[in-house]
């Protein structure tokens, strides 16, 4: 049975105006082999629109905005952020929405503030989400079954003094990354060579028992970190950390925003065999310019369907592969260039797949069981793509 809470009244004028433009946005360009379709709108179904507002010709969407998405076995998690402040200020509503495969609306949540990114425990099926990434962030455990929340507060001011962005779940443990750093700081102040020396990724524990309910970071990767294997003293300048993502190797990726590269992290959770690469992105339709990312998916098997959010346009795309995709191969948002990409991990290499959009954001790829590699490929693949990361990084001692 369905079970949808709706998110608070004041999310409605705004969103009906962005939608409905979203509606009228040309159609997206798509490479030829793949077929493009809508896995999820607010107007894709009914449960998710308001049929009368006052003062309104047309519907209004309940929900608008959607960013991050976490596939887990056959459930989709899309993250609605309803345009509500990236630090919670306006005390407004995300939702967080549960779709069957298939892309059928199975229940929502709401949450408090901004939710920015979704991770999900495969052990337990518990949903964790961030809030707030800009600041007085926080940290939601959802249990999608009987539909409770535990908040947990993270430390306010942060380390890095921003808030909490992407999170990723390996081998049991909690990652965040550590967005906005010295609160835009560290943006503003790249032209004059100042450098994140805050963390950007963090482990992160929880105390159910303490009251209120904290959170408990501690870093791993700094922004400044040496890049593993160089011999010329190489660090890392990330100075614009967002989204986290995970490689199907159980590496975590992260993207440093603003500044066109991703910091590829091998066996995060051990400091004595921890490896870390820095990957320069260009764009290779755009006279290979520098490109912004913001998320990436890997499609782990031939056939299956890469989901992802265009935040302006208030759709989650599906795309399929006519002739079947590559396995492990990366696709990324392309924020620069409005896109989504194939990334080649190796060179950085970023090239167009679907073109014209208004906001690309989150990428998850749902595979189709029958044409997903047994343990033991997967294990091969895995051992390959660590090796590709090796020769990657003494390429760019």
């Amino acid at each position: 049975m369905r079970s949808v809470s709706f998110v608070s009244a004041s999310i409605l004028a705004a969103s009906a105006a962005i939608v409905m433009a979203g509606r009228l946005q040309a159609a997206p360009t798509v490479a030829a082999g793949y077929t493009l379709t809508t896995f999820a709108s607010p107007f894709a179904d009914a449960g998710l629109v308001q049929t009368s507002v006052p003062g309104v010709s047309t519907p209004a969407p309940m929900v608008s905005a959607p960013d991050d998405i976490a596939v887990s076995g056959g459930n989709v998690f899309i993250g609605w952020g309803n345009n509500v402040a990236s630090d919670g200020g306006d005390g407004g509503l995300s939702t967080l929405a549960e779709y069957t495969s298939t892309g059928t609306l199975e229940k929502t949540f709401n949450i408090q503030g901004h939710l920015e990114g979704i991770a999900v425990d495969p052990a337990t099926g518990l949903v964790y989400t961030d809030e707030n990434e800009d600041g007085n962030s926080a940290l939601t455990v959802v249990n999608t079954s009987t539909g409770g929340q535990t908040r947990y507060g993270y430390p306010n001011p942060a380390p890095h003094g921003g808030g909490f962005d992407g999170l990723q779940i390996i081998n049991g443990t909690l990652y965040a990354s550590g967005s906005n750093p010295d609160n835009g700081g560290d943006v503003a102040g790249q032209a004059n060579g100042q450098v994140n020396s805050h963390p950007v990724i963090y482990q992160v524990s929880m105390d159910p028992n303490s009251y209120p309910q904290t959170a408990t970071v501690s870093g791993v990767v700094w922004g400044n970190d040496p890049i593993t294997g160089s011999t010329t003293g190489a660090t890392l300048n990330v100075f614009d950390p967002d989204s986290l993502d995970q490689t199907p190797a159980g590496q975590l990726l992260l993207s440093n925003e603003s500044g066109a590269q991703l910091t590829l992290v091998t066996n995060p959770a051990s400091a004595a065999s921890r490896s870390i690469a820095s990957i320069s992105l260009f764009n290779t339709a755009n006279g290979n310019a520098p490109a912004n990312t913001d998320e990436t998916g890997f499609a782990t098997s031939t056939k299956g369907t890469l989901l992802f959010a265009d935040v302006k346009a208030g759709i989650v795309y599906a795309l399929t592969a006519n002739a079947g995709f590559s396995v492990n191969q990366a696709y990324s948002s392309d924020k620069t260039f409005k896109s989504l990409d194939a990334l080649n991990l190796s060179t950085g290499a970023l090239t167009p797949i679907v073109s014209g959009l208004g906001g690309p954001a989150g990428v998850a790829f749902i595979p189709d069981p029958v044409n997903t590699p047994e343990p033991a490929a997967l294990g091969l693949i895995a051992v390959g793509a660590l090796v590709l990361g090796l020769q990657r990084r003494r390429s760019q001692v």
